[in-house]
């Protein structure tokens, strides 16, 4: 079964059925497509997903590795540098994928009074778009049309949402692939983000269906959630000269999109206080690009007012890039959030979910 950002939602009851009670964590884990020999054993295992800017990584101690007959490492050839990896986690024999990418760091190691070990770690096929620095340009072409071109590059499937502005020329200086995207993200608000072979340039607040729902006390173990204002501002204005016909051009941000049903957002709590507008001065060519600009610098902002974390048995279907929806917190909080980052930890303790959100009312 291939890695991408399901949408399905579920109850934890569904999941409970699936995962028989969550009985016997465990893991099925393939290197270039041959599954792990059972004789591997290992502990520690830890995949990070993010849409923050970094590649989804995993990271393992092989814990039987070394022989100490042969004074050896085992399993060398196994875990050899840019080798294809998928991991699933579970329980008992039903797994769902969590992580697709390449071994990138073997580590022999030999702690003081301990066993020695290897350590393996890798991350998605994204660190690849990290690589190396790029110049070109492009004519008549969209922000999407762009990532669409890029993305195949690398082999992606795309999953792009179309942006509306047709730009006479764009250009991407001595800037590597990735952050290229990034920035053309920023610009307007866009998220991007990698699922194992699947690239995602998609408008905010999109594919919204939350993932499951978590109740405090019963399903969900833990929580923190910060309503900050530290980062919010009241509007934006975005300004540039236009050579052509020697004026200025300038857009001003309109409204946030809420997430959630609470009221209030950074810039209506703010408002209330007096005016507080960040001004922006760039290469826009047109009143709209500057709008449009605006409402994105706006609402990225916006996005981070509320930021929490928060943890639970281990469930896979729990990813960064999908929302989920808490309960049993009182009506304050008891709102769907964005999954900025989920962890998913097995180790001697079991199967545990570690997972970040964000939001943008109060």
């Amino acid at each position: 079964m291939a890695l991408d950002l399901d949408t399905s939602s579920f109850t934890f009851d569904d999941l409970a059925k699936k995962y028989s009670d969550f009985y016997a964590p465990y893991y099925d884990i393939k290197v270039d497509g041959t599954k792990l020999s059972d004789d591997i054993a290992l502990d520690n295992l830890r995949v990070d997903t993010t849409i923050d800017g970094t590649a989804d990584s995993f990271s393992f101690r092989v814990a039987n590795a070394y022989d100490i007959t042969k004074n050896e490492f085992q399993w060398l050839s196994t875990f050899t540098l840019g080798k294809a990896i998928d991991i699933g986690l579970g329980y008992l024999d039903k797994f769902t994928p969590v992580f697709t990418g390449q071994i990138t760091s073997v580590v022999v190691d030999f702690p003081e009074g301990g066993a020695p070990g290897l350590v393996v770690r890798g991350m998605d096929i994204s660190y690849l778009m990290m690589k190396g620095t790029k110049s070109r340009s492009w004519n008549k072409k969209k922000y999407s049309e762009v990532v669409e071109e890029i993305a195949k590059t690398y082999g992606f499937k795309t999953n792009v949402d179309a942006t509306t502005t047709v730009f006479p020329a764009l250009s991407q200086s001595q800037i590597n692939d990735y952050h290229f995207i990034q920035n053309l993200a920023n610009l307007v608000n866009y998220d991007f983000f990698v699922v194992g072979k699947n690239l995602y340039f998609r408008k905010p607040l999109t594919a919204m269906t939350a993932v499951m729902t978590l109740e405090m006390g019963k399903t969900l173990r833990s929580l923190m959630i910060d309503h900050n204002l530290a980062e919010q501002i009241t509007g934006v204005t975005v300004r540039a000269w236009d050579n052509k016909e020697l004026k200025v051009i300038e857009g001003k941000s309109a409204s946030v999109t809420k997430l959630g049903s609470n009221s209030k957002t950074g810039k209506d709590i703010l408002g209330s206080k007096g005016d507080f507008i960040e001004h922006m001065y760039t290469n826009v060519t047109s009143v709209e690009e500057a709008k449009s600009y605006a409402d994105a610098i706006l609402n990225r902002r916006a996005m981070k007012m509320v930021s929490g974390s928060g943890e639970c048995i281990g469930i896979p279907e729990i990813r960064a890039g999908r929302y989920i929806k808490l309960s049993g917190v009182g009506k304050t909080f008891d709102q769907p959030y964005y999954i900025t980052g989920a962890t998913h930890i097995f180790d001697d303790e079991g199967y545990t979910t570690r997972f970040q959100l964000g939001g943008n009312a109060v």
